[in-house]
């Protein structure tokens, strides 16, 4: 198995952004006392807000929701959010429109058909307000599985039942793809026929490359044109193990830092010389392009996606499911910052 190794260190970003929030702003007491709410949309009346009025609220008429402070302009105002609070308070739990699991910033918020959206950084906000509705109009998202002669079984088998599992199943199309509908076989005892041949799938909104006797994959060329295709047009794109061998051979890792199995961390360097290989990392983060390390890296990274695509309960309530200890907050991923 053609396994790909490195050692950089690099903090994890979403930890470090959650701790900072709490720092700056106070949200943890020393004192054991009360968690003290943030105030929100830098004070701004939000039922004003919905509807399009900035319109600064008052301190004498407040009201605390969802560990927020709202000012209102007038107690009528005040009376239509208590009644639909859902309809007039931030969405999403406070978490980052963009980039759910990370914390939003109260005071950096967006209002997009009538709803109030905070974001972790300028640059999530710039993100959400040029294609709104990628993440508020959530759409069943295609998720192609990639197989080939000698794939690793968890290394296909755990992102897939991630997906699958979500939300109780049915929220994601999961499907597997191969060069053929042929048969093939993982690890010498496991065979598995493909749903579908390249030729004939749609393009998906979410790749899986998983990792095994990788060269059989990239050594097929109308398998890799596929690949490239499907890379270049999907949102999201996930590596396990040696399945980041396929994106170092199309240059989609090229600027990029990646990760791969512990044992194929100098393959990858020589593949991919134009990105900063991590050597001891769960799974690195660029945003599009999340690669993980071997086998059972797999369901952290799908995990991660999960939580950034539907937030830090769905991915919760999947790992419980699948009986995965998850660790959220590990010290042993990357997260690029400039991804966003």
């Amino acid at each position: 198995m053609n396994r790909i190794d490195s050692f950089t260190t690099r903090g994890l970003w979403v930890l470090w952004a959650g701790l900072a929030l709490m720092l700056a702003v106070g949200i943890s007491r020393a004192d054991g006392g009360a968690v003290e709410p943030r105030l929100a949309v830098q004070g701004f009346d939000p039922v004003a807000l919905t509807a399009g009025d900035h319109v600064e609220g008052k301190e004498s008429i407040a009201l605390d929701h969802g560990g927020f402070r709202y000012l209102f302009e007038s107690a009528e105002s005040r009376a239509a959010f208590q009644a639909s609070p859902e309809r007039y308070g931030i969405q999403f739990g406070g978490e980052c429109a963009t980039m759910r699991g990370v914390p939003g910033h109260p005071e950096n918020f967006a209002v997009h058909d009538g709803k109030i959206y905070i974001f972790g950084s300028a640059n999530c906000r710039s993100e959400f307000l040029e294609r709104p509705v990628h993440f508020t109009e959530r759409k069943t998202m295609n998720v192609a599985v990639v197989l080939y002669d000698g794939v690793e079984l968890l290394d296909f088998a755990g992102p897939g039942e991630v997906f699958a599992a979500a939300h109780g199943g049915g929220h994601y199309e999961v499907y597997t793809v191969a060069s053929s509908r042929e048969p093939i076989v993982s690890q010498g005892f496991v065979s598995i026929t493909p749903a579908h041949a390249m030729n004939e799938s749609l393009r998906p909104d979410i790749l899986i490359i998983p990792g095994g006797n990788s060269g059989n994959l990239t050594g097929d060329e109308a398998a890799m044109k596929w690949i490239a295709d499907a890379v270049a047009h999907a949102d999201h794109v996930l590596t396990v193990c040696t399945g980041a061998a396929a994106l170092a051979k199309i240059g989609a890792l090229d600027g990029l830092e990646a990760t791969t199995h512990h044992g194929a961390i100098d393959g990858l360097r020589q593949m991919a010389p134009k990105a900063t290989i991590h050597a001891d990392r769960r799974f690195v983060d660029n945003g599009k392009i999340i690669t993980t390390a071997g086998v059972s890296a797999g369901i952290d990274g799908a995990l991660h996606l999960l939580r950034r695509l539907d937030g830090t309960e769905a991915a919760v309530a999947t790992a419980r499911y699948m009986e995965y200890d998850w660790r959220q907050d590990r010290d042993d991923i990357v997260v690029v910052t400039r991804q966003r």
